[in-house]
């Protein structure tokens, strides 16, 4: 072999030698080391160590807590309260019983606007607890189904000052989705915005909703505009409400404070077991209003005050009402008014049943019953300045045991309503300065009133009963005021 040959040769075997020597070895591969490591949240995110932990112990205060590896786990977001990621992307995982603690979100009192972090916690666990404090959203945040978002009654306050949303489910009415099983407790919403809208602090416009339970919450709007509700439940066309219940809530609305309604379905009882009860509504234009084709209705045990309008409305083509235990206080249009079935879109059924309502001293307005089928009105004892109207297709109602006192000309008529029975009542409106009748039948439909062993009590020149333009009454064994028998 020639000189440079060998030269040429010994210098590549050299070059491969060198390059063999300064080849980089292969990485150690992650080792996952049954331990746990007392880190911050900062530090779990740029952990980057090949000695991986399957343990973490976070010692941020006010979010401490145990997460596990789960190395299954390869697409979860961190969301700061129950998944952690870390650079490399494993996942850690907060192990911890019962409601979710939404400070573990971000959700802090210092926050401008709590809404984006509780959005998060809402897509990340099914209950959550806000904890004590008081704190300002800006961001609506959607509800969704299997969800539990609570606080302690009084103490967690969310002060709405630019939106009068807090909690929404707003989709487009040809959308099918739904929100099932539901419960919101114990929460406060103070509203000051000035935005112009219907809807209000709880507002579900779209979705089917099933298993909606809205408890020991309260909320004050008397700084907000002049339209909003407390909550707003719209059945859109094509979509159904079941199981809804509002209860226990102390509530001052300038609109509404509880507003579920079905107008989109004609003819179709899209809303079904409806219950309010236990709830103090102050302040609003209507307390409650249920209002559409809507079947099994219960409205108890409520304390309404102050309602310009209506306290308790039931209207147009509701099946299956009962207005029970409910109390009223101060200054009405119409302190109740009940309606079973509307006017002529649905077939009556039965009748409403009012039972056991009573006034705190006396209420401005009065009662209106339209189309209440065979309404049974007993045991209820209200002292008002309006009479008690029965209109449309109320017919062949039952009145008994019931103590009214009215100022009014008559403190009830039968408007064109026929086949009533009235029966061990006190009835009086004595100190009315112009008085008609204490009981008056009116118009050529309104036939066949029966008027039995009732003290009946009329003022200066009125009578106890009278009908007028084509109406009838039955009249026997009523008394006057002294106890008398009427003739």
């Amino acid at each position: 072999m020639k000189y440079s040959n060998f030269f040429k040769l010994s210098l590549l075997v050299s070059s491969l030698t060198l390059l063999a020597y300064c080849k980089q070895s292969d990485p150690e591969p992650d080792v996952f080391v049954q331990r746990e490591d007392a880190l911050t949240i900062a530090q779990v995110r740029s952990f980057n160590s090949s000695s991986v932990p399957t343990s973490i112990r976070i010692t941020d205060a006010g979010k401490e807590g145990v997460f596990k590896l789960d190395q299954t786990d390869q697409t979860s977001p961190d969301n700061a309260g129950i998944t952690l990621v870390t650079v490399k992307g494993y996942r850690y995982k907060r192990e911890f019983t019962g409601s979710a603690n939404a400070f573990w979100f971000g959700v802090t009192e210092s926050d401008d606007d709590m809404g984006p972090e509780l959005i998060v916690a809402i897509r990340s666990t099914n209950d959550i607890t806000i904890p004590d404090g008081t704190y300002t959203q800006l961001t609506p945040a959607n509800l969704r189904s299997n969800l539990t978002l609570r606080g302690n009654p009084g103490k967690a306050i969310i002060k709405l000052p630019k939106s009068h949303v807090s909690l929404g489910a707003l989709v487009n009415a040809t959308d099918n989705s739904s929100i099932n099983d539901v419960m919101i407790d114990g929460l406060t919403w103070i509203v000051s915005s000035q935005e112009i809208g219907q809807y209000g602090t709880i507002a579900i416009d779209g979705p089917s909703v099933s298993n909606l339970t809205i408890q020991n919450c309260s909320g004050n709007d008397a700084a907000a505009k002049d339209s909003t509700n407390w909550l707003t439940l719209k059945i859109q066309a094509g979509h159904t409400a079941s199981n809804i219940i509002v209860r226990n809530n102390t509530v001052q609305a300038k609109r509404m404070a509880c507003e579920i309604f079905n107008h989109d379905n004609i003819n179709v009882y899209a809303g079904t077991n409806i219950t309010v009860s236990g709830n103090t509504f102050s302040n609003c234009h209507f307390g409650i209003s249920l209002s559409g084709p809507l079947d099994q209705l219960t409205v108890d045990n409520n304390y309404i005050k102050n309602c310009s309008l209506y306290g308790i409305e039931i209207a147009g083509a509701s099946h299956n009402v009962k207005i029970t235990n409910n109390k009223f206080e101060g200054v009405f249009d119409k302190f109740l008014a009940g309606s079973n079935d509307g006017a002529g879109n649905g077939t009556i059924v039965g009748g409403m049943i009012i039972s056991g309502n009573t006034t705190v001293g006396q209420c401005k307005g009065g009662v209106l019953i339209t189309n209440g089928g065979t309404v049974q009105f007993t045991k209820n004892v209200l002292n008002m300045t309006g009479m008690i109207e029965l209109k449309n297709s109320t017919a062949g109602g039952t009145f008994s045991e019931n103590v009214i006192e009215s100022l009014a000309t008559k403190a009830i008529i039968c408007d064109d309503t026929p086949n009533h029975t009235f029966t061990n009542n006190t009835i009086s409106n004595k100190n009315c300065p112009v008085n008609q009748a204490t009981i008056l039948a009116y118009g050529p439909k309104a036939v066949n009133n029966v008027i039995t062993k009732n003290i009946l009590i009329q003022g200066v020149g009125g009578k106890p009963y009278d009908a007028v333009l084509g109406a009838t009454i039955q009249a026997s064994q009523n008394r006057a005021e002294a106890g008398n028998l009427i003739p």
